[in-house]
């Protein structure tokens, strides 16, 4: 099974109590329902890297809300073990197969 892209990363941040969190955007997703966007991410995530390399990530948790303008941004918490630093703007998220 191929791994399905789900976003460009836009914004990496940490917060105290939930640790690293991976938000983005993807129009093709816009039209489906945030029950199949949240099943569709997994337990399991896939990241490559602005330098090409690919790194598994377990998902803590995940969000989907509706932004302003009507996209559906999309928030994966990899949780206090991963660094903001380990994954740059511009990276790719991928669904694990």
């Amino acid at each position: 099974m191929e791994a399905k892209m789900m976003f460009s990363v836009g914004l990496v941040f940490d917060t105290p109590e939930f640790g690293t969190i991976v938000m983005g955007a993807n129009e093709e997703l816009a039209e489906l329902l945030p029950s199949k966007i949240q099943e569709m991410i997994g337990k399991q995530i896939i990241i490559k890297k602005t330098d090409g390399e690919e790194q598994i990530y377990k998902v803590v948790s995940s969000q989907i809300n509706h932004s302003i303008a009507g996209k559906k941004n999309i928030g994966i918490c990899l949780g206090e073990g991963v660094s903001p630093d380990e994954v740059p703007a511009g990276s790719i998220v991928y669904c694990y197969p």
